[in-house]
């Protein structure tokens, strides 16, 4: 049969699966009624169902959401290596500078434990200076080191640069912050030394290029002559070398180096400094013994002959010096006249000199 106004046909097959199918709800709801463990498993049968078919359902999504998870993970990584890689590089700079502190104190604390008999005779350790030396080529002078001491901070020509190693050089020229200092191997270099155990006078010379050359015989310097002991045979290699302090350029007993006999057979010093690099020294000032002469015991002003002599030996140099007597007052000269013929009788004496009331003693002449 066809019911009006529709184009399907309700056949008797389709009433009949309706029917069943109503039927089967009502005998399941009847059962569940009677039976409730029955609907508490069919229950969960379908929510079994359902959470697994929301887990295949949402699965895309949950890879989705894990994938966007790792990328934030590894963006958080990332950003945290690149933190701890410049805390690490500022560590590392950190940790440099601290290395170069304790060096630095380190090498102050060399030069601050220098015993005094390191620093020679007669020399001002009180009024020492620290410096720290770069090297330089300019200049006069081949081999000079330059230090961040100058004028400003008391440095002087003449100041004896050690470290604690021994001795480094002579300051030669200052300027206001900064101050030259001649090497122990410079071409110019000439330094009085002699042997710490044989006391073999010598003078070491500096040839820029090798080991110091040590001469023992005389040698001639530019102001007055100076005669070195020859006594090469009573050096013994490998015996300390030392400043003899003749000369008054440097004070006595600062370390040099050690004697050496090279291969032509010349006697040379391997210096002292030159186990480590020089960088931090302390500037002495030093004073050499005063020329007697040039400044009398009595406070006064110094003789104007200051050279020896042999009329000098002998004399009473304590006594005070003689004085030049002034000279006797003259006479206005009479004016020229004409002799006149007169008799003997009748010309008169010519007038007698008075001498001088207190007649004062006469120099001794120079003897002979």
């Amino acid at each position: 049969m066809r019911r009006a106004g529709t184009g399907r046909k309700i056949t008797p097959g389709l009433i009949i699966a309706v029917l069943a199918f109503a039927g089967s709800v009502v005998l399941i709801g009847l059962q569940f009624g009677r039976n409730p463990g029955i609907g508490q498993a069919a229950q969960q049968t379908g929510d079994d169902g359902a959470g697994a078919a929301g887990r295949v359902a949402t699965g895309p999504f949950r890879a989705g959401e894990d994938v966007f998870a790792r990328f934030g993970s590894m963006w958080t990584a990332t950003s945290r290596i690149e933190e701890l890689e410049r805390e690490n590089r500022e560590l590392q700079s950190w940790r440099e500078l601290a290395e170069r502190l304790a060096e630095r104190n380190a090498r102050y604390e060399a030069l601050l434990r220098m015993p005094a008999d390191s620093f020679g005779d007669g020399a001002d350790i009180e009024s020492s200076i620290a410096a720290q030396l770069v090297l330089d080529s300019g200049g006069p002078f081949t081999r000079t080191l330059v230090a961040n001491a100058g004028a400003d901070h008391g440095v002087r020509i003449g100041f004896i640069a050690v470290n604690e190693n021994g001795l480094v050089g002579r300051v030669v020229s200052v300027g206001r912050r900064s101050s030259r200092v001649l090497m122990l191997d410079d071409y110019n270099s000439r330094i009085p030394v002699m042997g710490e155990a044989s006391r073999v006078r010598a003078v070491l010379a500096g040839q820029a290029t090798q080991a110091p050359e040590l001469i023992t015989g005389p040698y001639q310097l530019q102001a007055p002559r100076l005669d070195f002991i020859v006594g090469a045979e009573s050096l013994r290699e490998g015996e300390r070398v030392v400043t003899s302090g003749d000369g008054g350029l440097y004070p006595r007993g600062l370390p040099v180096g050690v004697a050496r006999r090279s291969g032509d057979g010349q006697w040379r010093v391997a210096l002292s400094v030159a186990s480590r690099p020089i960088d931090f020294v302390r500037l002495i000032p030093f004073i050499g013994a005063e020329d007697p002469e040039a400044a009398p015991a009595d406070g006064g002003e110094p003789p104007l002959n200051t050279q020896s002599s042999v009329a000098s030996v002998g004399r009473d140099v304590t006594a005070a010096a003689p004085t030049i007597p002034s000279a006797p007052p003259t006479t206005t000269p009479r004016p020229r006249r004409e002799p006149v013929t007169q008799p003997a009788a009748t010309q008169a004496p010519p007038p007698a000199e008075t001498p001088p009331a207190n007649p004062e003693p006469q120099p001794p002449g120079p003897s002979q």
